[in-house]
């Protein structure tokens, strides 16, 4: 376990956890005691959870733990495609670090960034922005009055097990577990099936412990056609737009070669930009 403060952030590693926060306002001290107490016990209080974790989601399923009933809570809303709670793993644990990080302390702001899948908080008339690496200049500004209140990125190319072939699936929700589950589920459907330049394997065969078992995860892919590519991209806006339309997410941003979507409340027609098109972009 690991446990450093170094320039106003508090930096927690333990096993696959890799935590980097910030929080600002009076009770940050306060703040930082509260999480580092928690954090020691974080992993051990999971893994007696994990067998069922790592099964297909069954609704209403309870667990004593938060962040097992966080991740069971975020991906139930996905079925019935499959999904397992795991696919909400990284931002569960965000979400529940900064609970504790704000729990009866005055904050003005603070953030939680597990790997990549973010958690924040805001006060009144708070601001925070998030650049977003797979898309130049391409930055998420979230105000307070924003419902977002939690990020997180998906991909074939990340640490993660992915069934589809998008280079990364940026989701804004409103938590960092619905936010994680989304991408995944948004990461999954941008495909084409039966390519010949699309490689995949069983996940089992690749990490024997899988919760994905024997389903096939994309293990390479080769140079697709720009029309390819948008039809990868339209299968992926598609889930996304649904997934908007329900108010599970409120944006996400598709990303394949040099080529990306954004799906928004406002989305009306499939728009695929090329990046080395792109001005500065904003978006909640």
């Amino acid at each position: 376990m690991f446990i450093k403060e170094e320039d106003n952030r508090l930096f927690l590693q333990h096993g696959p956890i890799n935590i980097v926060l910030e929080a600002f306002g009076i009770d940050k001290n306060l703040a930082y005691r509260n999480v580092k107490k928690y954090f020691e016990t974080i992993l051990d209080q999971l893994v007696l959870d994990l067998a069922l974790l790592k099964k297909e989601v069954v609704l209403n399923r309870k667990f004593n733990n938060k962040i097992s009933q966080s991740m069971q809570d975020a991906t139930e809303r996905f079925t019935p495609t499959f999904i397992t709670p795991m696919a909400a793993v990284a931002g569960s644990i965000a979400d529940n670090i900064l609970r504790v990080l704000i729990n009866d302390t005055n904050l003005e702001k603070a953030y939680v960034n597990n790997g990549g899948d973010v958690s924040f908080y805001l006060n009144e008339n708070q601001t925070i922005k998030s650049s977003l690496a797979a898309v130049p200049n391409m930055i998420a500004e979230i105000k307070y009055k924003d419902k977002s209140r939690g990020i997180a990125t998906s991909g074939w190319r990340g640490k993660s097990f992915s069934r589809g072939i998008a280079d990364s699936v940026t989701v804004l929700a409103e938590n960092a577990a619905m936010a994680d589950a989304a991408a995944t589920m948004i990461g999954n459907a941008v495909d084409i099936y039966n390519h010949p330049k699309i490689k995949k394997r069983p996940a089992n065969e690749i990490y024997e412990d899988s919760d994905l078992e024997n389903l096939l995860i994309t293990v390479e892919v080769g140079n697709l056609t720009k029309f390819e590519i948008k039809e990868a991209l339209k299968n992926g806006y598609q889930t996304a737009l649904q997934y908007v339309q329900k108010d599970l997410i409120n944006t996400a941003l598709i990303q394949l070669s040099e080529f990306f979507c954004i799906v928004q409340k406002n989305s009306t027609d499939l728009n695929i930009i090329n990046k080395s098109n792109l001005k500065e972009i904003t978006y909640n």
